[in-house]
């Protein structure tokens, strides 16, 4: 009889001596079988999500909801409370990958844009058949369940996972598997691991995020006429996008013929018309990064050179026309999803005393992307002494973001859709909405480490 202190729960299980080797015993690798640890809580509970109705605003000002994510926490931790037994560990990783996806991806109208959720659905079918995405799938899971609950062991075990994940990436990226379906999901979900979880380091994702863009080009426009690989390849362009914007370098996904495979279409349950409008899009937010960074050459250059003169003409230009089309776009999106509505928060918020609502939080996070795109298309406008409000209406859209982070915040993907609308409303905000901004900060770096502000004010 072995004790049932210290082994993995599978050798404890099986009544055999356990190595306890991190991150996952010997024997289990023998057997064929991934070692589910050894932190005798390690739990997951089967069933539906607990479900909130939605209430008035608190005291906070946050409009409470299933949708909020400390409501979320709760109720994760109350599900992790309940009894359960361990079956294996396969088992146990779907089936809190099952809770996780059903936080992420939550029953959406008609209109919805699926942007980031949709292809966590693929995550379950995908897992089993290749053990750098499994230890990967692992990590970001237990991690998520770990830092919910507050269970320290958890939060251990999924960061041996990641270095095991990583070990497998470097292997396979050696070899024709790199190129896989399977790989381009782990360099994924290794990036938002990154995002969601490192405190120490506010750059560490840029790597996974440059290792992204590289790869999902290598791959070659041919492997994303199929559904998965397009829906992963939609899912991974905010990264991409981002990594861009933050590097300085070039974005791939401006060409045409990127455009072209990011708008074939599959059985999204979106119409027609309103799938073509999200694309058309994001196809124009392939190009922020080139405009910001024009910009910032901009405000550094000679204002006396002639040299800057002719850059200065050709940014007007460039933001001129994408601003037309922007604003053409968002005419024919009005025509389909309703503007959000303003309702009182409950709070002592004299800044923000408003909150806008949505019809749903994929609609919100286009409109956050718009009122983004409009602040910095005016920041160029204004820099380049083109006549105009342009000050005010950079204070307005970045207001629009700002009463958007109680409704578009909230959830466990809630941070993750604030933080580029964020960091924009920050750089052009005054020191009063800068405070509130590092405020909210705050509250959201607890689920998502890349927006602590520290991170913004460095």
């Amino acid at each position: 009889m072995v004790a049932r202190s210290s082994g993995c729960s599978l050798c404890v299980k099986r009544r055999v001596k356990c190595d306890e080797r991190l991150p996952g015993c010997a024997r289990c690798e023998t057997y064929g079988k991934p070692c589910p640890g050894y932190d005798r809580n390690f739990k997951f509970v089967t069933g539906k999500p607990h479900r909130t109705r939605r209430r008035r605003p608190d005291s906070e000002g946050r409009t409470s909801s299933g949708n909020d994510s400390d409501n979320h926490h709760q109720s994760l931790i109350q599900r992790d409370q309940q009894p359960s037994s361990l079956i294996s560990a396969d088992l146990n990783v779907l089936q809190s990958l099952g809770l996780l996806i059903d936080e992420f991806s939550r029953p959406s109208p008609a209109t919805s844009a699926f942007i980031v959720s949709r292809w966590f659905t693929f995550l379950p079918s995908m897992y089993g058949r290749n053990r750098t995405l499994d230890a990967t799938i692992k990590s970001f899971t237990v991690y998520h369940f770990g830092n919910v609950t507050r269970n320290d062991s958890m939060i251990r075990y999924a960061r041996c996972t990641y270095v095991e994940a990583l070990n497998r990436l470097q292997a396979s990226l050696s070899t024709t598997e790199g190129l896989s379906s399977d790989i381009f999901c782990a360099v994924m979900l290794l990036c938002l691991y990154e995002l969601f979880t490192n405190t120490h380091d506010s750059e560490s994702w840029m790597k996974h995020a440059k290792g992204l863009s590289q790869l999902a080009e290598a791959r070659g426009r041919d492997c994303y006429l199929n559904e998965i690989d397009n829906t992963l390849l939609k899912a991974a362009r905010g990264l991409i996008v981002m990594h861009s914007l933050f590097s300085g370098q070039k974005c791939f996904l401006t060409s045409g013929d990127w455009h072209a495979v990011m708008k074939q279409p599959f059985n999204t349950g979106l119409s027609a018309d309103f799938e073509h409008l999200i694309e058309q899009f994001f196809a124009y937010f392939t190009f922020a990064p080139s405009l910001v960074h024009k910009l910032y050459d901009l405000k550094e250059a000679d204002p006396i050179s002639p040299d800057s003169w002719l850059r200065m003409s050709n940014i007007l230009e460039r933001a001129l026309d994408m601003k037309s089309k922007i604003e053409a776009w968002y005419v024919e999106f009005s025509r389909i999803v309703s503007p959000p509505t303003e309702t009182l928060t409950a709070s002592d918020d004299t800044l923000y005393p408003t909150a806008l609502i949505y019809s749903d939080v994929n609609n919100a996070s286009i409109h956050c992307g718009y009122y983004s795109y409009m602040v910095i298309i005016h920041e160029i406008l204004k820099a380049c002494g083109y006549p105009g409000q342009h000050q005010a209406m950079v204070i307005y859209f970045r207001d629009q973001i700002c009463k958007s982070v109680e409704y578009n915040g909230s959830g466990l993907l809630g941070p993750y859709r604030m933080a580029f609308p964020l960091r924009v409303a920050f750089e052009v905000a005054d020191p009063a909405t800068r405070l509130w901004i590092e405020g909210r900060l705050k509250r959201l770096s607890k689920i998502y480490a890349a927006l602590r502000p520290q991170n913004f004010t460095g």
